[in-house]
């Protein structure tokens, strides 16, 4: 299954990195034409969008009854934006209805859903919110390329360590030296030499998180040990490594937001 990593913005377009070593650019007025061919020409492929792809619960969905964050955060950010794994600055976890590029996600792949509405059949790719890797088909899933940095390197960091790595080139290329050490390890799943940005350059941050975003989606359908599908459709749902404690810190937090909401 081919894997295609997206950084959409609703005025520079996409940033696509696909595996083959190269990045290319789409502009907007290009955008749903390139959505359209690549649906068209992948009949097996894993689309992983660097932008919000759920909004409300599934009752909200239906109902339209919503009540507090419903319409701007989801329990999934809530996480990242709090306690144990409270992203630092730099690492910015808006809320879904914060995110700019949701618009250019609606209009080019019909995602996130946020009303009865909307329309659920049709769509050019088939979301992923829950369970194993697909082998087969035309799927999308969430990703968060600056999270998943995050996560991968801040164990090698110290806490007041710099994350703002799309306005600093500094930091740009010390995150960047860091993941190339973890993807480095992880050569069966992963063609390192194709991965890597032309003659070992630190790539401008959009094709950064282009490739952050492929990476995440191939360790996924190579070795689920080191990347999970984070969430659920309600919750919000996104692929993320798979480091100490995250999963279980995600299970108590749903348990604490539970028991406040009884």
């Amino acid at each position: 299954m081919n894997v295609v990593g997206i950084d959409p913005a609703p005025r520079k377009g996409l940033q696509v990195f696909s595996g083959d070593g190269r990045d290319s650019s789409v502009e907007v007025g290009g955008a749903r034409s390139y959505v359209e061919e690549l649906h068209k020409s992948q009949s097996d492929v894993l689309v992983c969008w660097d932008a919000p792809l759920t909004g409300p619960s599934s009752d909200v969905l239906k109902s339209c009854e919503a009540q507090g964050a419903d319409f701007t955060k989801r329990p999934l950010e809530k996480f990242f934006s709090t306690g144990e794994f409270k992203a630092p600055k730099g690492i910015s976890v808006l809320g879904y209805g914060q995110c700019p590029h949701w618009t250019i996600s609606r209009s080019l792949i019909g995602l996130p859903q946020v009303g009865p509405f909307d329309q659920v059949e049709g769509l050019p790719f088939t979301l992923l919110t829950a369970g194993q890797p697909p082998i087969r088909g035309r799927y999308i899933v969430e990703v968060h390329p600056a999270l998943a940095l995050w996560l991968w390197c801040k164990k090698g960091r110290t806490k007041d360590a710099d994350w703002e790595y799309k306005k600093n080139p500094s930091t740009r290329s010390s995150l960047w030296n860091e993941l190339t050490r973890v993807v480095e390890q992880k050569k069966n799943y992963v063609d390192f030499q194709k991965w890597q940005a032309p003659n070992a350059e630190v790539p401008n941050d959009d094709m950064m998180d282009a490739r952050v975003a492929w990476l995440l989606g191939r360790l996924w359908l190579a070795n689920q040990r080191d990347v999970v599908l984070l969430g659920n459709a309600d919750i919000g749902a996104i692929l993320v490594p798979r480091v100490e404690r995250l999963e279980d810190a995600f299970q108590e937090f749903l348990s604490r937001s539970s028991r406040r909401q009884k």
